[in-house]
This record gives structure tokens, C-alpha cells and sequence, in this order.
């Protein structure tokens, strides 16, 4: 019986192809991209479920990743049907919504601690707070390393169960951290820099239509942003992954 296992050897320069790669493949089908990645920020806004559906989503850009890389077609349909009778994909969904709301349980217990527990103490100067930023950031990279690319791994091996998915993502991250940290280096400020530029203008500019094209543009930067890191983790499974009789 094969079985899923982590390559021990990736040459350093496959990082930069991780990163041009990730890239192309959007470029295949850019409005079919964004448009999973518009219906991913539409139900990351749904309370509760928000992160329940949105697995599904990121599952649906794996799997047209795939499509591109095998030189097939695919569409826009969701098939959340068939994603959800995947019962290994569907107990992602429900620990990935558990996870979320043990996080915003403990972010809301940290600002109570600061005293600003109060969508009108929430204001531009509080929100301007370092310590409000460095606890988003960290949140961030705490959730991304935790999770890492175990989701690809489900979307492809219906047979692998949730912790086993998490191990193999762990291993993964740990086996190639260099590297791993080398590739975000390069890709990252193809998104971060248009994103912190957006919103520097955005939130500078008092001319209503420069505001309407800016927060246009923002826009689209985020949904890149979606889209590109998820064909990302894609490539870090085509790639970092095998099997093994």
C-alpha cells in the first residue's frame, strides 16, 4: 500500500520556481481565481461558519490548481456538495471553525485586558496600537504554521484523517524550514507591499473618486493575495510531497 511521505532533499532554487509558478498558474485563469477568492471573503463574513465555509473554498483553488497543472479544464462551480461528503475534508472544516473561535475567544480576552473591549473603544487611534497589530500578526503566523499546507494534504488523499494531516504538515514545515522560509521571503513582498501601499492610500485620501478607485484596487490586491498563497501551498505539496510503496 503507497503512503504520503515527505521528501527528504529540495534544492534551494525551487523556492523562486514555488514563487513564479504560483503566479503563472493565477495567470491561467485569473477570473476564475478571483472569483473563489470573492466567494471566500463573502464567507469568511458569515459569524461562526465563516471559517467552516471558507475551507472549502481554499479546497476548491487547490483542486483547480491541480486541474492547471494536469493541463485540464475546470469552471467556477463550487461542488460544495461533493466537498462536503468528504468526510475527512468536512471534520477539517468543523476543528478549523473550532480553532477559529478558541482564537477570537482568546484575542477578545486579551483586548478586555487592555481595556478596549468596546466596539467604541475599537477606534483608528486604538486600532493604530502596536500591540493591536503585533497580536493580529502573531494570531496570523501562529494559525498558518499550525495548519500549514494540511489542508492540501486532505484535498488530495481522501484516506488521511485530520491529525495525521497536521503531523505531515508539521514534518514538512520543521524537515524544510529554510527553505520554507527562503520562499516566503521572495513571495511576500509581490503581496504585502501592494497591500500596505493600498491601505496607506486608502486611508489617506479625502477625494471621493481617487478613494473609490483606491479602495477598487485594494481590493483586488486582497483577492491576489488569497488566491496566490493558496496555489502557493499547492506547489509546497505538487512538490515537497510523494508517495512511497
Amino acid at each position: 500500500m503507497s503512503e504520503l511521505r515527505i521528501k527528504n532533499q529540495l534544492p534551494l532554487g525551487i523556492a523562486w520556481l514555488w514563487v513564479k509558478a504560483s503566479f503563472a498558474t493565477f495567470r491561467e485563469k485569473p477570473i476564475h481565481f478571483l472569483a473563489f477568492a470573492i466567494t471566500y471573503i463573502l464567507f469568511s463574513l458569515f459569524p461562526f461558519f465563516g471559517g467552516f465555509l471558507s475551507v472549502f473554498i481554499l479546497v476548491r483553488i487547490y483542486l483547480s490548481s491541480d486541474k492547471i497543472a494536469k493541463d485540464e479544464n475546470f469552471d467556477v462551480a463550487l461542488n460544495l456538495g461533493e466537498l462536503l461528503r468528504q468526510r475527512n475534508i468536512l471534520s477539517y472544516a468543523l476543528f478549523s471553525m473550532g480553532f477559529d473561535l478558541i482564537g477570537m475567544s482568546a484575542i477578545s480576552e486579551t483586548l478586555n485586558s487592555w481595556g478596549l473591549s468596546s466596539a467604541t473603544q475599537m477606534n483608528a487611534a486604538a486600532m493604530s496600537d502596536p500591540r493591536f497589530l503585533y497580536l493580529l500578526v502573531g494570531v496570523s503566523i501562529f494559525r498558518h504554521l499550525f495548519f500549514g499546507i494540511s489542508l492540501v494534504i486532505i484535498s488530495f488523499n481522501p484516506e488521511i484523517k485530520v491529525l495525521q494531516s497536521l503531523l505531515l504538515s508539521w514534518k514538512f514545515i520543521l524537515k524544510h524550514l529554510v527553505l520554507l522560509v527562503f520562499a516566503l521571503f521572495l513571495l511576500l513582498p509581490f503581496l504585502l507591499l501592494p497591500l500596505y501601499l493600498s491601505v496607506l492610500l486608502a486611508v489617506s485620501i479625502n477625494n471621493v473618486v481617487v478613494l473609490a478607485i483606491t479602495a477598487f484596487l485594494l481590493l483586488i490586491v486582497i483577492l491576489l493575495f488569497i488566491s496566490v498563497t493558496a496555489i502557493f501551498s499547492y506547489k509546497l505539496y505538487q512538490d515537497g510531497m510523494e508517495y512511497h510503496d
